[in-house]
């Protein structure tokens, strides 16, 4: 399965327009509580929050507000952050790689200065379950030997590891028996006391004494790594989840999430060797850096011929004010591997200077092996 083949199998949805598929967002007040917006999002069921303020277009997730200490006293507005907006006629594309680069489950969409909707990942994968997916598989797209908690460690533990990672996810095991999943929304709802014990911090109380125990969802998509795309999406649409377990003999083997599926939907650029990106964000400074890998595939592809394609990921992680931590990562593949290349860092210019040059320091070492003629003592 090529990158080339995947990306015609999706161009149609890529090309589409988003009109048909805005969803009524999820607006709060910067100046609300943390809580508060905890609770907004709770009852709307939703995983995003969208403000505007200064002609910019804040965003908020449930990822983020893990890492709350004074839910009550303290307002949301030191966790929003500005991501990209879309607009009536835009592509999915588009979408897809705001919501792949800024970790969120929607794109907002505007109108002069509002947030008229969203395009949610959900809406996104039902469109692609409407084509014939059997021919990719689980094993091809899953994320490998995810983290697990057993059911017996302290929440405040959980928490400590799903904000440190960065994760949604957490399958809880007793022993190989993977029991529920907990979740970032579960997470969150153990940071509110119940309301007849009012403001106090019993939240934190609760969370640093409790065990996971049966926190979670019990309401697991679950597929075999030889499943296909087909099936693993409806699994998730049926259980009404953003996840799906791949096992195999009752063993734990790996996760699918909206991201990885997402991640299929990729943007090619123009290059000699195929090139494809997925998440890179939409400003002057992507599309220099974008250039200036291309050029280092260019150089590469003169000293090993024989590479086939190239895919990156660019994920946005925590930031410090208006500086983001960019996390990259780039598959090189030939006909018989693939090599991965990753580099982490608040300068994307640097980060992708940073990997260019190891790719050329180790595919040009390894094709001058390759390619270095033999020379044999002849004897008399």
């Amino acid at each position: 399965m090529t990158l080339e083949v995947i990306h015609e199998h999706f161009s149609k949805i890529m090309d589409k327009k988003i009109d048909s598929l805005i969803s009524k967002p999820v607006i709060i007040d910067p100046s609300n509580s943390v809580s508060h917006t905890i609770n907004t999002l709770s009852q709307s069921d939703s995983f995003d929050a969208f403000c505007r303020e200064k002609q910019a277009t804040l965003c908020v997730n449930i990822r983020d507000l893990l890492s709350g200490k004074d839910i009550f006293n303290m307002n949301v507005r030191p966790f929003l952050r500005a991501v990209p907006t879309l607009q009536k006629g835009d592509l999915i594309k588009n979408a897809v790689n705001i919501i792949t680069h800024n970790r969120i489950r929607e794109a907002p969409v505007v109108d002069s200065q509002n947030v008229i909707g969203t395009i949610r990942a959900k809406d996104i994968l039902k469109l692609i379950s409407e084509l014939d997916n059997k021919w990719i598989k689980a094993n091809q797209i899953f994320t490998p030997n995810p983290l697990v908690i057993d059911k017996k460690v302290p929440l405040s533990f959980a928490k400590k590891i799903m904000t440190n990672k960065r994760l949604d996810h957490l399958p809880v095991v007793d022993g190989d028996k993977v029991l529920q999943v907990l979740t970032s929304y579960h997470l969150l709802q153990t940071l509110l006391p119940p309301e007849r014990t009012g403001r106090m911090d019993l939240g934190s109380k609760k969370l640093r004494e409790s065990n996971v125990g049966n926190i979670g969802t019990n309401r697991l998509a679950v597929c075999g790594p030889h499943s296909d795309l087909g099936e693993i999406i409806d699994s998730m649409l049926h259980a009404d989840t953003t996840f799906c377990l791949v096992t195999l003999h009752n063993s734990l083997q790996g996760i699918i999430t909206y991201r990885d599926i997402l991640n299929l939907l990729t943007t090619r650029v123009k290059s000699k060797i195929p090139l494809f990106i997925v998440g890179m964000p939409n400003d002057d400074n992507a599309n220099i850096v974008t250039q200036k890998f291309t050029k280092t595939l260019d150089k590469l592809e003169k000293v090993y011929p024989d590479l086939q394609e190239a895919k990156v990921h660019v994920k946005k992680l925590h930031g410090v004010g208006s500086r983001f931590n960019y996390e990259v990562s780039a598959t090189i593949i030939t006909p018989h591997q693939k090599f991965m290349f990753s580099r982490t860092g608040f300068d994307l210019s640097k980060v992708f200077d940073e990997i260019s040059g190891r790719i050329m320091r180790l595919l040009s070492k390894r094709a001058k092996k390759r390619y270095r003629l033999s020379i044999r003592k002849i004897s008399r």
